[in-house]
């Protein structure tokens, strides 16, 4: 009976040595593994030099290296933005988005679930329905894949989004684990500060965050500020109400100082009421914050749409005068390639190109 080989991505530093030393080898050879696969990013074992051909080979024998097969690269004429579509080894498929922002950053906007459990009603991988979890590699080899391109191109990443497909907060242990190597100083060491991760508000899971003293930013897909509402489309406000993500937030910048971005979706004559913009305001003024206001687009399958621009601008200036929130405004329609970063993946009508 074969035994199955180990994928080396899934394991941390610690785990490496671990690895190394359970097969014979020297332990100081764990840390150096760990550097040609979270530093180098070395896609074969043959590739590490320093580490003896005998031990290379049986190291070969005993565990592989995963990649991730690219099925589709997408690039925007309008921003640039870039999506990518890979292949996992079990068939199912993920996205990954490359944010390029004028200042010369990079930001991956990357996925944690195939599909999502959580089904928001605006969001297009939430009606798709939830498959699995993705384990550490598929996490990190999203960075790794994208970081190798853009190395090549005399570019590197600036920060990380957990905001593709997926609700993070519902796979914590690979997520948390992934933080871990990505930012570990003999990895490719990107900062916790440079990692936001999006959630509609699992409160247990920010509880945790918390606890295990996990320095990242967050970013709440809000959407509306008034329960009944919030309820309708994000199902899982009736689980986490908006009392109770109040309060693990109040601790969670308690603790941590961090300012907390809010995702707002502007649906039309949904949430962008007087009333609407005032329930807000109450919500997020206890909060050093920031208001991300985002006109929705068109989901296939509900009524959802865009309100007027007169009616945003009506929204955007009763927050900033009357309310003194703290705004920005996604004012674009929208980039030309399918599919989108954040909670906001809603399908953007398909250009005709013929």
């Amino acid at each position: 009976m074969m035994t199955e080989k180990i994928n080396l991505l899934n394991l941390n530093e610690k785990e490496l040595g671990e690895l190394v030393v359970s097969l014979g080898m020297k332990k100081f050879y764990g840390k150096q593994i760990f550097n040609w696969l979270h530093q180098k990013i070395a896609r074969d074992i043959n590739d590490m030099t320093n580490i003896s051909l005998k031990d290379r080979e049986l190291l070969s024998e005993k565990a592989y290296i995963p990649f991730l097969n690219l099925l589709k690269h997408q690039i925007s004429k309008i921003d640039k933005t870039e999506k990518f579509l890979f292949q996992l080894e079990d068939g199912n498929t993920i996205e990954t988005v490359l944010l390029r922002h004028k200042d010369k950053r990079n930001t991956l906007c990357i996925s944690s679930q195939v599909g999502c459990p959580v089904k928001c009603l605006f969001c297009a991988t939430g009606q798709g329905g939830f498959v699995r979890n993705l384990n550490v590699s598929e996490i990190i080899n999203q960075v790794y894949t994208v970081e190798r391109r853009l190395v090549k191109q005399g570019t590197n990443l600036s920060n990380i989004v957990f905001m593709g497909m997926g609700e993070p907060l519902l796979n914590l242990s690979n997520v948390s684990k992934a933080l871990e190597i990505l930012s570990n100083d003999n990895g490719v060491n990107i900062s916790k500060r440079k990692i936001t991760i999006s959630t509609c508000g699992i409160v247990p899971s920010i509880e945790k965050i918390l606890l295990e003293k996990m320095p990242v930013e967050l970013a709440v897909s809000l959407h509306s500020a008034i329960n009944d509402k919030r309820d309708q489309i994000i199902p899982i406000n009736k689980k986490y109400p908006l009392e109770d993500l109040h309060s693990v937030l109040q601790e969670y910048q308690r603790q941590t100082k961090r300012r907390i971005t809010f995702e707002y979706i502007l649906i039309n004559n949904f949430n962008v009421s007087e009333n609407d913009a005032n329930a807000l305001a109450d919500f997020v003024h206890d909060f050093d914050h920031v208001v991300n206001l985002i006109p929705c687009n068109p989901v296939e399958g509900t009524e959802l749409t865009r309100p007027a621009d007169k009616k945003i601008e009506r929204f955007v200036n009763f927050l900033e005068n009357v309310r003194k929130v703290n705004v920005t405004v996604r004012r674009e329609k929208g980039t030309d390639i399918d599919g989108a970063c954040g909670q906001l993946r809603q399908k953007t009508p398909r250009k005709n190109t013929k």
